[in-house]
């Protein structure tokens, strides 16, 4: 019989994004600060997780994305392949009636491992980047319909 290997999980945390994010005001390609974080506790290995939940509105003409991605407030840094696109609407390729799709909702997941040296800050940001006429509504929310969350399990 073999051996089965597994991970043990020696400290974790979860926080939820405590108020919407309203991405509509921001310029193109700026990344913005959410109010979600957490703090990893000690220096190890970490597993980080985070679901991410966009809305969108575009109109005709316009290429709109929403991206998210983890960043180290401590070090100063991204955390390293933790960025994820979580929506986009492509409507600049539509004919020439006026298409709108309003209020679209997507979900996206960050998975990564992370190894630091001691305690960070470990934050959620966003970017909305477009071509074309803006979109009247970008923004990252948490709410019954769907949670927009971190979480981290310690295991190493």
């Amino acid at each position: 019989m073999g051996t089965s290997s597994s991970i043990q999980i020696v400290g974790q945390g979860y926080a939820e994004l405590p108020a919407v994010v309203d991405l509509a005001a921001t310029g193109t390609g700026v990344w913005v600060n959410t109010g979600l974080q957490l703090t990893l506790p000690a220096a190890g290995t970490y597993h980080l997780d985070a679901n991410v939940r966009s809305v969108l509105t575009a109109s005709d003409g316009t290429n709109a994305w929403i991206g998210a991605r983890l960043f180290d407030v401590t070090a100063g840094v991204v955390v390293p392949d933790s960025e994820v696109l979580v929506q986009q609407i492509d409507t600049s390729v539509s004919p020439a009636t006026t298409v709108v799709t309003q209020g679209t909702n997507q979900h996206a997941s960050i998975l990564v491992p992370y190894s630091v040296p001691g305690s960070r800050l470990v934050r959620l940001q966003a970017v909305k980047t477009f071509s074309g006429p803006a979109p009247s509504v970008a923004r990252i929310q948490s709410d019954g319909s769907g949670r927009t969350t971190l979480r981290y399990e310690r295991v190493a």
